[in-house]
């Protein structure tokens, strides 16, 4: 693929790239390439499927015309897998996100609103941008793929995806019976609400960058006619941003506001009627993609998404916000807030392996074993050494005496929280890429006591703070 688009960028610019990656994967099939040249960068975008790239094409002209902040569609190449974008960095609304922290309140001390949820309000507004776009005639849909309109038949498709990859491929008991009544219950509320309104589909906040100041918006390819409170509950219950309750109501009230002083026809009741079916629909297709891409795909970034989506389900149960009578729906949800499912684990991969050692320096580090060429190198020496001592020369950093020598001085635990608090951001960033291993190596002059010590300590503080394969080598001392 790189190869492809490498090939086609030449042919367009006349140089070659000055530098040429790789980004990290996402949910789709899709593989972007940052290309830095004479003029900057640009992203070059591979995708084998034609009729996707043409709907993204098609919309991203129109939405250009209608000044809408899109990526500039700079280059098409014959070779219809294969398109170049303007890039717009990496900064999205997902990474402004106070991860593990609090939320700021919505208001600041002086009366305005926080920064963070100012930039929601204007992705509102610029949410209802797009949904208008086109005016009273609306948007060309001849180019969407897969289908013209979120219709009847397109909702079920998205509620058997939850039944089919998430429901089965986790080995929950269901009712076959009851849980399509269900569906076509909440299908039938829904299907009215089909109009001329675009439907950005994936409207999250991975898919919002941030760029001079203002929010831009990428991957709308999926697009399509469809009703006006999918997006907003897209935006609002996106798992992992997992906005507060309060932030979730003042800014549903805030695009109602909006909607209501620019769409004639909108109606405020029906709307949130409307957004309760839409937020259930979304959390369970959600879930459908969590385990196609984590349990069948084996790619362990989706899989930390369940936790959020069970918690937002069951806030809608707890809330008496489910839209009808949907018994079996209600129930499996019961039922998932009581799973292993719900609980927020440890950061977890099934492919990173954590390759912890020792190392003597008089021997030199060990060459790496891995295509990535290593990692992370940390020299013991300055820490107090055992085999200074007659009683401990002949043992390693395995030996209960030689654990209890180093456990009394501070300055050894203090050292390896730090080697934990440096490794921490790697790993999950590892974790998040899907990287399949990492080394750790401890270095100290003979490559028996202090370093044996402390790879045999990391190794279980990685355990304790990661569900990830750690292996345990030491060079010197095997035994």
């Amino acid at each position: 693929m790189e190869e492809v688009v490498r090939k086609y960028f030449e042919e367009w610019k006349g140089e070659k790239p000055a530098e040429m990656g790789l980004l990290p994967a996402s949910g789709s099939h899709r593989k972007y390439y940052r290309i830095g040249y004479s003029e900057g960068s640009v992203l070059g975008v591979y995708n084998e499927s034609e009729e996707e790239n043409a709907a993204y094409i098609s919309f991203t002209r129109q939405f250009r015309q209608e000044g809408l902040l899109v990526p500039e569609l700079c280059h098409v190449c014959k070779d219809k897998r294969v398109y170049f974008v303007e890039d717009l960095g990496d900064t999205t609304l997902f990474s402004l996100l106070p991860h593990g922290e609090a939320y700021p309140g919505i208001r600041q001390e002086d009366g305005s609103f926080s920064p963070l949820f100012e930039l929601y309000c204007q992705v509102l507004r610029a949410l209802l941008d797009f949904q208008t776009a086109g005016g009273p005639a609306g948007l060309d849909y001849s180019h969407v793929y897969p289908v013209e309109a979120f219709d009847r038949e397109a909702m079920l498709w998205d509620l058997n995806h939850f039944k089919y990859f998430f429901l089965k491929l986790s080995g929950m008991g269901f009712s076959e019976s009851a849980l399509q009544q269900d569906f076509e219950r909440l299908a039938d509320l829904l299907a009215p609400e089909t109009t001329h309104y675009f439907m950005y589909r994936d409207f999250q906040s991975r898919n919002i960058m941030l760029k001079d100041g203002h929010a831009w918006f990428i991957d709308f390819q999926g697009g399509r006619k469809g009703p006006l409170a999918y997006d907003v509950a897209s935006l609002l219950f996106d798992a992992k941003a997992n906005l507060p309750e309060e932030w979730r109501s003042a800014l549903l009230d805030y695009y109602i506001e909006e909607a209501s002083l620019r769409i004639d026809t909108f109606d405020a009741e029906m709307f949130r009627t409307s957004f309760s079916a839409c937020v259930l629909m979304r959390i369970l297709q959600a879930m459908g993609t969590y385990g196609l891409r984590g349990l069948y795909e084996r790619k362990s970034l989706f899989l930390k998404s369940i936790p959020f989506a069970i918690r937002n389900l069951s806030r809608l149960v707890d809330k008496g916000l489910l839209p009808y009578s949907l018994p079996e729906i209600e129930r499996l949800i019961r039922v998932l807030r009581d799973s292993h499912w719900a609980s927020f684990d440890k950061p977890f991969s099934s492919r990173l392996k954590l390759k912890v050692g020792s190392f003597s320096y008089k021997k030199g580090l060990p060459a790496a074993e891995d295509e990535h060429g290593g990692g992370f190198v940390f020299d013991c020496r300055f820490l107090p050494n055992p085999g200074r001592e007659e009683a401990y020369k002949d043992l390693t950093g395995r030996s209960p005496e030689v654990r209890a020598f180093l456990a009394l001085y501070p300055e050894v635990s203090e050292f390896l929280q730090n080697c934990l608090q440096m490794v921490r951001p790697a790993v999950l960033k590892y974790i998040e890429r899907d990287f399949e291993s990492l080394s750790l190596m401890f270095g100290c002059t003979g490559g028996q006591h202090r370093s044996v010590y402390c790879a045999e300590a990391m190794a279980r503080l990685l355990k304790e703070n990661f569900d990830v394969q750690v292996e345990l080598r030491h060079w010197v001392h095997p035994e």
